[in-house]
């Protein structure tokens, strides 16, 4: 009987060592938009600073968290993005982006600049193969147009929240009734 035992243990053993892991979600994170609610426009700087935090976002992801992260063809999104605003209204258009380089999410930021003081950055979560919209998540910045320093910061930590919010988002609809690992340190 024990031997018995033993050798299930043994096979068991065999086949969990045979099995390969998981590949990580491929994941697209598409240029943020900006949405601009004050009454000036922002400084010339600021959409330098907006394509570094997208930057950040795509490689906070990347690195930190293990996401395959995957670009979508400059000239392609450019052609499919009508207007402003117009993938966050229209995350259908933006998963078909994502269909064509293989991802298994898409994410739609966008900028909503309050004043040059405050501003958040929003990102829909979509599931590419169904298009639905999982989650929509916030992170809020302050200061993020005042100095380089100050923006250089906010964005390395603003990226890092984000990133951590949009794993969540995406391990939760995956395994919605298992147990959820965070892959990405706080």
């Amino acid at each position: 009987m024990r031997t018995i035992g033993l050798a299930f243990a043994l096979l068991a053993l065999l086949g969990a060592s045979t099995r390969t892991a998981e590949p990580p979600p491929k994941v697209v994170v598409l240029a943020i938009d900006l949405n601009n609610l004050h009454k000036s426009a922002p400084a010339s700087a600021f959409a330098g600073r907006i394509a570094r935090l997208a930057d950040a976002v795509r490689a906070r992801l990347a690195t930190a968290c293990g996401y395959e992260v995957v670009l979508v063809d400059p000239a392609t999104a450019a052609t499919a993005h009508a207007t402003d605003g117009y993938f966050y209204d229209h995350p259908d258009v933006a998963a078909g982006l994502a269909v064509g380089v293989g991802a298994d999410w898409v994410i739609i930021p966008r900028l909503n600049r309050a004043s040059a003081w405050a501003a958040d950055l929003q990102a829909h979560v979509v599931r590419v193969r169904d298009t639905v919209l999982v989650s929509n998540r916030i992170v809020e910045f302050k200061g993020l147009e005042l100095t380089p320093e100050l923006a250089a910061r906010l964005t390395e930590r603003g990226s890092a929240w984000m990133a951590d919010q949009l794993s969540q988002v995406i391990e939760l609809a995956r395994s919605p009734t298992g147990a959820v690992a965070r892959r990405c340190p706080p």
